[in-house]
């Protein structure tokens, strides 16, 4: 069943913007998504391109139009806040985002015969994230394709370049960690993460009103019971790290070398090891004192205890850091030598 997308005016924005809506897709009838909106680019430039990568079946033209796009475009990050559609992707052979990705790829595979719809997802952990209330920095999404191959809708990540074969349309929660919430046929009127500040007021607005019983839990709103060890350190040291807490008797409830500001609270009366170079936490200094006054002391000792929580400082000398690289080093020799003598 059809339903018409409301323009909404955002607050503090002059840009119309639609409405998120999720289950506007007629699925039985696969052929009203064969055209794209005359806005997303030149169609008869779009067409001649297809009609070369169009192949005998389905699936065969989907992966002629991700080599080609594969092979033709470069990513420019700065590009992603600014409307692009196929003629300025194309033209300047470069990408900003899954956004302008999504829309290059999706006009060329309806005008090679496939039926495509544009999805857009933010990330579960974003969501919640806004949900607590919490303070954050970045605006973390995704866009889909959902294709129609062989006789059934699927999933598509056109950047991964991989199609997700077992899928239902009615599925919320997509490759990721993805909350899907708006689907349509025209990327402009949906509003795109290209369409920066109209973009983020949308995804606000909707998402803090959202019904959370749609999300999976919020694994970060969490507390372990029971004396655990928070690791910090960056890999292999972290691995080590690991092996010597379960020495200990003690269960590792996270190992982590970013995300402080979610898990030092979390090891707030627990056990934390610490990797440090020279002298120097993976983890910076103010941001452990921020929750752990005075932590810094134990460095030297190797060794200091705040309210109630127990902080060890474990030294990996740079020589380990050498062989550890010389090591990695070998393996990958090895690896490319047995891959070679698979080739042959």
């Amino acid at each position: 069943m059809w339903r018409f997308l409301i323009p909404l005016l955002l607050s503090g924005s002059s840009l119309l913007a639609a409405e998120p809506v999720f289950d506007a897709i007629d699925y039985s009838a696969p052929e009203k998504y064969l055209i794209a909106p005359v806005g997303l680019g030149d169609q008869a430039k779009i067409k001649a391109q297809a009609l070369t990568l169009k192949a005998d079946s389905d699936q065969q033209t989907v992966s002629n139009v991700l080599d080609w796009m594969n092979a033709s475009l470069k990513y420019q990050a700065e590009l992603a806040y600014e409307w692009r559609n196929y003629d300025s992707v194309i033209g300047d052979g470069c990408y900003g985002g899954c956004a302008d990705y999504a829309i290059a790829c999706g006009v060329l595979l309806k005008s090679a015969g496939i039926p495509t719809v544009w999805v857009k997802t933010m990330d579960v952990p974003w969501i919640w994230t806004l949900k607590r209330g919490d303070a954050f920095h970045t605006w973390s999404g995704h866009v889909f394709l959902e294709v129609y191959l062989d006789g059934k809708w699927v999933l598509l990540d056109p950047g991964a370049k991989r199609v997700y074969l077992n899928y239902s349309p009615e599925m919320r929660i997509l490759p990721g960690n993805r909350f899907a919430y708006h689907k349509g046929n025209d990327p402009k009127a949906m509003i795109m993460s290209l369409q920066w500040e109209a973009w983020k007021q949308q995804t606000k607005a909707y998402f803090s009103k959202l019904d959370a019983s749609l999300l999976p839990v919020d694994t970060s709103a969490s507390v372990v019971l029971g004396k655990s060890c928070f690791v910090i350190g960056n890999s292999p040291y972290y691995q080590k790290l690991t092996q010597l807490a379960q020495q200990k008797g003690l269960i590792v409830a996270k190992s982590f070398n970013t995300g402080y500001d979610t898990y030092l609270p979390m090891a707030k009366g627990h056990v934390i090891y610490i990797a440090t170079h020279d002298g120097r936490p993976t983890v910076p200094v103010t941001t452990l004192e921020k929750y752990f006054p005075n932590a810094s002391a134990g460095i030297k000792p190797g060794r200091i205890t705040v309210d109630g929580t127990e902080i060890l400082f474990i030294e990996f000398p740079k020589a380990v850091l050498l062989d550890e690289k010389r090591k990695q080093l070998e393996r990958e020799k090895k690896q490319l030598e047995q891959e070679k003598l698979l080739a042959q």
